[in-house]
């Protein structure tokens, strides 16, 4: 293949993270690419020396966003690839999406983001969790091999695209710390009526999974976004980020009613056990033992709480900045 792929990760400074990439990165093959990685603040780093070409950009303290549109614009290719630094590809990754461009034509073309080989047990509960649909609702299917189709937007960790597509488009909005990715498939569908992503289970990439509190935190920060992540022309599905906070209110609405204590503990308990089988229902799909659908349900109900406190601090107004800083912690945590 003569296609020239720039493939751009974002990240904050040389760490395993960003060598693991570009070492597993280093085994793709048969995709003529080059890579560029954008960091924070300026640092004296030994450029590791590899079958491709690898560019450092130092963009100082800036969103992931505005860190990929740098890059864009700074090499040419005809594609570009992006990808997260505590992430890598299948060995396979461009070789697929290119072919699906060929045969398919889409504008955009991704794929699921799936755990580490051997995860430890956390990691598997945030991975369970996250594959629900009560964590990550009708996109859920970008957690693991899922069929192909066609669907309205992609992670930002996982897809590939014609520079001079995204450039049309001014790339990302650099103003976003969380749903930058969301925001821009949505910019350019309303101006593009036939605009078309294609998910493909071939086009994947392994994703590090954060510790549990990490996770639980990225849980707040995307509630505080919540605002952003309803979408108003999928039906009923495009409202599931307002559920957790409408029940955490109704909750605490039910609790502060001037009805008998006993009738308050049915209630709760009705609901909560409902939920709870539902939910346990849910994952057997997927989640064998009963040790682990347990703490995959105890997990998944906290993530919510987490979902819902975090939206909960957005109508108290919390500032934006907030949402960078907490999720930051929730990598390094």
């Amino acid at each position: 293949m003569s296609e020239t792929v720039h493939i751009i990760i974002p990240a904050i400074n040389f760490d395993n993270d960003v060598s693991r990439c570009l070492k597993e990165i280093n085994k793709i093959s048969s995709v003529d690419f080059f890579v560029t990685v954008v960091f924070d603040r300026f640092k004296k780093i030994q450029k590791p020396k590899y079958k491709y070409k690898l560019n450092f950009i130092f963009a100082g303290k800036i969103n992931m966003s505005l860190k990929r549109n740098i890059a864009a614009k700074k090499y040419k290719s005809e594609f570009i690839a992006f990808i997260d630094s505590d992430a890598y590809p299948d060995k396979n990754w461009l070789k697929n999406a290119l072919n699906i461009f060929k045969k398919k034509k889409p504008h955009i073309v991704g794929g699921p983001n799936i755990p580490f080989p051997k995860p430890s047990l956390s990691e598997k509960i945030c991975h369970f969790s996250k594959r629900s649909y009560f964590v990550t609702g009708y996109q859920n299917f970008r957690k693991y091999k899922a069929k192909a189709r066609y669907c309205d937007w992609l992670e930002s960790c996982n897809f590939i695209l014609k520079r001079s597509f995204f450039l049309k488009h001014k790339g990302m909005n650099s103003k976003l710390y969380t749903g930058e990715d969301k925001e821009f498939f949505e910019r350019v569908k309303n101006k593009n009526k036939n605009f078309k992503v294609f998910y493909s289970p071939n086009v994947f990439v392994y994703h590090k999974e954060r510790k549990y509190i990490g996770f639980l935190l990225q849980r707040l920060t995307f509630g505080i976004d919540f605002i952003n992540l309803i979408k108003l022309n999928v039906g009923g599905k495009g409202f599931q980020p307002m559920f957790p906070l409408l029940f955490l209110l109704a909750t605490a609405t039910l609790i502060f009613l001037p009805v008998k204590l006993m009738l308050k503990i049915s209630i709760i308990s009705v609901i909560t056990f409902g939920i709870f089988f539902t939910i346990l229902f849910e994952i057997s799909k997927y989640v064998k033992t009963i040790r682990l659908k347990f703490l995959t349900v105890i997990s998944i109900g906290l993530a919510n709480l987490a979902f819902a406190m975090g939206s909960f601090l957005y109508l108290l107004r919390v500032k934006r900045s907030l949402i960078s800083k907490v999720y930051i912690l929730s990598k390094k945590i």
